[in-house]
């Protein structure tokens, strides 16, 4: 479960400043109408049809798009955003606010003229009208681009049905559109969007788009705000699946490098580990085995085997559970001295 909470990368919002100023002005707009001096301007937020149209409020069809009222939906809609900010790294910034853009009108319109025609034959889903607050159009279209761009790679099976890394983003998705029945239209209105946008309908992907000059000017003004500096340099996986996954969290990277790196021992390419045992290898500075080998060997004169003190079983089974096996965990907290943290570091670099 761990390894599918933490699907995507520790690089934070590097090159995802859409991304990272789309969460923050959910959470600051939230946090600012729970506030009781500005309360009252939650009213802003509602948005009736076709009444917007009568009394020239268009104006509340943006606003209402801008944050979720309920915590639980704010919550799940700033974890989609994050897991989603890959498809802005894949598409730049200003295609991507563009896709947006797009998707978002689209969305909107969608949903309006299904409230006005369910109005029509009297069946009333949106409590006379209102159209549900929150971004459906901004986030449920980009589950058409997961869909079909992020490949389904099953980690686990529960009662007969694959689970994979992508499972928690569906079960989040399905969590924020099942509210309600007008949450419920909202989010395929968004997906239908997503749809439109994909399959380039009327065009949309020419004349739905970010000016320029207005992308320039944002990146100017705001953009030293919303940047995220370069992330530290780590160990990134070598299957395909990862790369298009853009980079899995370092926990999973070590899982399949732990698996490769038994299949090579398999095959005859650990030689020197089945000669000096895990016991006795100590990777050196630069993380060449040879030079942990010959140094770790002078290290080992005169130490006893066993430092005396049995690692307990919690330490064990806390360090299996991060995929490592058995005789690695016992290995590893032997040599750190039943330090947890030193031994998880051995673990890391001798994968």
């Amino acid at each position: 479960m761990a390894a599918i909470l933490s699907q995507y990368s520790t690089t934070g919002f590097y090159k995802a400043p859409v991304s990272k100023g789309l969460m923050g002005s959910m959470f600051l707009t939230y946090t600012a109408l729970n506030m009781p001096l500005l309360a009252h301007m939650r009213k802003y937020l509602s948005c009736k049809l076709p009444d917007i149209f009568s009394n020239g409020e268009v104006w509340r069809l943006l606003t209402s798009r801008i944050m979720f009222l309920d915590t639980k939906d704010l919550v799940c809609g700033a974890l989609l955003i994050y897991y989603f900010r890959v498809f802005e790294r894949r598409y730049g910034s200003h295609k991507f606010a563009s896709y947006l853009l797009a998707t978002c009108t689209v969305a909107t319109i969608l949903e309006t003229v299904a409230i006005i025609s369910l109005q029509y034959v009297d069946i009333d889903v949106h409590n006379g009208g209102y159209l549900p607050p929150g971004p459906y159009g901004l986030i449920f279209p980009l589950f058409v681009s997961y869909f079909f761009d992020i490949p389904r790679v099953a980690q686990t099976h529960f009662l007969g049905i694959p689970v994979t890394g992508k499972t928690l983003t569906y079960l989040l998705g399905l969590q924020v559109c099942s509210t309600s029945m007008a949450t419920a239209i909202s989010g395929v209105c968004g997906i239908i969007a997503g749809l439109i946008y994909r399959h380039n309908i009327l065009h949309i992907r020419r004349w739905l788009v970010v000016p320029k000059w207005l992308a320039n000017i944002s990146s100017i003004s705001i953009g030293w705000l919303l940047r995220s500096g370069v992330p530290q340099e780590g160990a990134i996986g070598a299957t395909l699946e990862i790369q298009r996954a853009q980079q899995l969290e370092l926990l999973e990277q070590q899982m399949l490098l732990n698996r490769a790196r038994e299949t090579r021992r398999q095959q005859g390419q650990g030689f020197a580990e089945t000669l000096v045992g895990p016991d006795n290898y100590w990777p050196n500075d630069n993380g060449m085995f040879f030079g942990g080998f010959l140094r770790n060997r002078r290290h080992n004169v005169g130490m006893p085997e066993e430092n005396g003190v049995q690692p307990s079983e919690e330490q064990v089974q806390t360090l299996m559970e991060m995929g490592f096996d058995r005789a690695r965990v016992l290995s590893a907290l032997r040599n750190s001295n039943n330090d947890i943290h030193s031994a998880t570091n051995l673990l890391l670099h001798e994968s």
